[in-house]
């Protein structure tokens, strides 16, 4: 990820060779339909390099303040880039609500691993909190 937020050409390599890096996230950990769109819809212009923003944008240069929302965080125990340190302390810069959820023996895909469970607790935590 460092490699992500501070090389310029990340995007170039990723979707170079018909997006040879990019698959290799995927293969095997994504249902290929699904690593298929993804392929799609990030090789459209600038659509990889919004993407990264968001892995860029996570370290900030000044101070942004506490989170006030509710939060649920969702953390899987075979998770290959957020540690379970990491999660934990997440909490530590959220003032509203918050509610923390480990799923066993689901890697960093969440969405795709184990829809049925994350779409239970996201469901759960916008009834607890629908007057946000």
């Amino acid at each position: 990820m460092i490699d992500w937020r501070e090389t310029p050409a990340t995007e170039e390599r990723m979707l170079a060779d018909d997006a040879r890096e990019l698959r290799g996230l995927y293969a095997g950990k994504v249902p290929p339909e699904h690593a298929g769109t993804y392929l799609r819809r990030l090789s459209r212009p600038g659509a990889l390099t919004a993407a990264l923003n968001w892995y860029r944008a996570g370290r900030p240069d000044a101070a942004i303040g506490a989170v006030e929302v509710p939060t649920l965080y969702v953390w899987s125990t075979g998770d290959s880039a957020f540690g379970p340190a990491a999660a934990r302390e997440t909490e530590r810069w959220v003032e509203g609500p918050y509610r923390f959820e480990t799923l066993r023996d689901v890697g960093h895909w969440v969405p795709e691993e184990a829809p049925e469970a994350l779409n239970r607790l996201l469901l759960d935590h916008l009834r607890a909190h629908d007057a946000h």
